[in-house]
């Protein structure tokens, strides 16, 4: 039988070898989409800490002895009576057209153990509902991450809190994600975190309720860039355990292209995320927009090389404020606590 042609054999490994490379270009698309991988137009790296090495700031991390998927549904199921919202940031990531490991934020709430605090300090009121996060990191390990007593301690007034309100909410927490995950939390201490700090306020010359929906249509009013709010009336939630609380409404919505650079910087960051404000008034009725600065998060979780998001953000969320509060002037101010709140959870999806 004759031999193929010598340029058939040529023809042949080089068809050969692009089909290789083909193979081996998409299987490393697969891996970054799995992983969460830098696309080559991002700038900054992936600081997350292994979980089993976190140190951030008031964070208490515990690794999880499950896959993630059975870590966040142990978490889910165990708090599904007090949940507030599920913010899957993977998929919010993936909607922003970037890739993101399995990053989970759960948030709910016991107004028995909250109360107490935001009566103290409203401020309190940007911290809670209480959040869990869970999270698989570059070592696929899976972790369950929350902000402890230590740093509410540290960020808020509490000294007039009701008698073991913040002990019991973080031993209620240690409890929680302990048998989650089958490990004892970590306790982060706050080192650095001093009395409202990278929180920003704006005074409203609007009522309560009209500050509210001012917020509110101005969150809607950027449909094409934010998701769709969530509200949580915490007075309401106060009152229903029979609790006192002035009026205080948190607002929590994601932003996903910046939320998502923010996390694949940091995943640990997804414990202060979706963005989040808080419209609160007193016991005289003066109304201030309360939100953390971007910065300060982005410093808490050691996150480099994304200026330019945390500056978008920072100017969406003072103009957020500047609407909320009735004045195109207004300006956000480092803020003192003057207000207690009142609530009542919203059903829309961050």
């Amino acid at each position: 039988m004759p031999s193929p042609h010598p340029s058939r054999k040529r023809r042949f490994f080089t068809v050969l070898m692009l089909g290789l490379l083909v193979l081996a270009l998409a299987a490393c698309e697969w891996t970054d989409l799995v992983d969460g991988d830098d696309d080559e137009d991002d700038t900054g790296s992936d600081n997350t800490p292994p979980a089993t090495e976190t140190n951030v700031p008031g964070l208490s991390v515990a690794v999880s002895s499950s896959d993630f998927d059975t870590t966040l549904a142990a978490i889910t199921s165990r708090t599904s009576d007090r949940n507030i919202a599920t913010v899957d940031h993977q998929a919010n990531a993936q909607q922003a057209g970037r890739s993101l490991r399995p990053t989970t934020t759960v948030l709910f709430d016991d107004p028995n153990r909250s109360s107490p605090l935001i009566a103290a300090d409203p401020r309190a009121g940007l911290d809670l509902p209480t959040r869990v996060l869970v999270y698989r990191d570059s070592d696929s390990d899976v972790a369950a991450a929350y902000t402890n007593a230590a740093y509410l301690d540290a960020r808020y007034d509490l000294d007039d809190a009701e008698a073991g309100a913040l002990d019991g909410l973080d031993a209620d927490l240690e409890a929680l994600v302990g048998d989650a995950t089958g490990d004892d939390p970590g306790a982060g201490p706050a080192s650095g975190i001093g009395e409202g700090e990278g929180i920003e306020s704006v005074s409203s010359d609007n009522s309560f309720a009209d500050t509210v929906d001012a917020l509110l249509a101005a969150i809607d009013a950027r449909s094409d860039r934010l998701g769709s709010p969530t509200t949580v009336n915490q007075q309401t939630r106060a009152n229903s355990v029979g609790r006192m609380l002035d009026p205080s409404t948190l607002v929590l919505f994601t932003v996903a292209e910046e939320d998502s650079a923010l996390l694949r910087a940091s995943q640990t960051s997804g414990v202060d995320l979706p963005q989040k404000m808080l419209v609160s008034a007193d016991s005289s009725g003066a109304v201030t927009v309360y939100y953390n600065d971007p910065s300060f998060i982005a410093a808490r979780h050691d996150i480099d090389g994304r200026d330019d998001d945390i500056d978008a953000l920072a100017d969406l969320l003072a103009d957020l404020a500047s609407e909320a509060a009735g004045s195109s002037t207004a300006t956000a101010t480092p803020n003192t606590p003057d207000t207690d709140d009142d609530t009542e959870a919203g059903q829309a999806s961050p």
